[in-house]
């Protein structure tokens, strides 16, 4: 029996440990759906370990950096991997819990990522090259139209939960129906959100290798060593943490509920609720992947079109629940 409110002490422990799964699982997440997008494309596709080699690879290749580089370009890598952790103190995984749940922690999930985008766009352009500079004003083209979006369609579970906590979201969540209409517009828009923000099709192809055509890794070219290891695996980790997000609102966990229900949890509950969490996510992982595997990338300018679904979906959710609330 697993008493949460007896471990005050093991908090940082704890904490430690969330992070800890959260950067082993990043690249295996990775493997899965590079495993998958191959299988669609019926060939064997790289191992499911691999991009566990690729970081290891980075970080023992030697580091060339450009002469016309500033301290923006080099404190970058760690800048962007460490406001990513950050995130992932706020996003509950698969077994109900995040090192912080007060309140607000659904502004610090946007203002960690956000921060990370900022520095990121900063490196493109400050090594001088043609296709880094392209690619940051491309990311900020599309992060004017995801965010408002990303943080709307939060806003209305919120009002919907009354609380800004994620953690407090997946309490409440529990209790209500998945098939409320707010809900269903607010999850799609996020859907529709986390396309982009992941840089996959049919927004960005991370598979790429046309510089012309390049988005998120456009910013990277100029990157080499364990700087392009950092960044690569820190953008494995918004992948995992943006999934996890989507996993838990739509089946939603709170160890805390459980524990004021039986005073206790016992570890065959919290072992499979995790296992559920876990192949859910990794049902999302091969969703996404199926849906790179049938799509084609749009061109640059009628990306405005399909971000315009999420905008508009967080908006309709919105209004929604203010119709059937009576007000918000």
């Amino acid at each position: 029996m697993l008493n949460f409110g007896e471990w005050n002490g093991g908090i940082i422990f704890f904490s430690m440990l969330h992070l800890l799964i959260f950067l082993l699982a990043a690249p295996l997440l990775q493997g899965w759906i590079k495993k998958v997008k191959a299988f669609w494309q019926m060939r064997q596709g790289p191992p499911l370990f691999q991009p566990y080699r690729d970081l290891w690879k980075y970080m023992r290749k030697e580091e060339v950096v450009s002469e016309h580089a500033s301290w923006i370009f080099l404190v970058t890598p760690s800048l962007v991997l460490g406001s990513t952790i950050l995130a992932g103190c706020v996003v509950p995984g698969p077994w109900g819990w995040a090192p912080i749940h007060s309140s607000g922690s659904m502004f610090w999930l946007a203002a960690s990522l956000g921060l990370a985008r900022f520095f990121l766009a900063l490196a493109g352009l400050d090594a001088g090259g043609t296709f880094g500079g392209m690619g940051s004003s491309r990311e900020v083209f599309v992060a004017a139209l995801v965010e408002p979006g990303f943080i709307l369609s939060l806003a209305v579970l919120a009002l919907m939960t009354e609380t800004t906590s994620l953690v407090g979201m997946s309490a409440v969540l529990q209790g209500l129906s998945i098939f409320e209409t707010p809900r269903i517009l607010a999850l799609f828009a996020l859907f529709v959100i986390v396309i982009a923000e992941l840089g996959r099709i049919p927004v960005d192809n991370p598979d790429t290798h046309l510089e012309l055509t390049m988005i998120h890794e456009g910013m990277l070219l100029d990157y080499s060593g364990p700087s392009l290891g950092f960044l690569t695996w820190a953008e494995q980790l918004k992948q995992l943490l943006l999934l996890q997000l989507l996993a838990f609102l739509i089946l939603p966990v709170n160890i805390q509920v459980m524990n004021s229900w039986s005073g206790g949890i016992p570890f065959g509950i919290l072992l499979s609720h995790g296992i559920l969490q876990i192949g859910f996510l990794a049902l999302l992982g091969t969703f996404f992947a199926t849906l790179e595997s049938i799509n084609v990338k749009v061109r640059l300018f009628r990306i405005p079109n399909v971000l315009a679904m999420g905008l508009a979906a967080a908006v309709l959710a919105l209004l929604t629940l203010w119709i059937t609330k009576g007000g918000i």
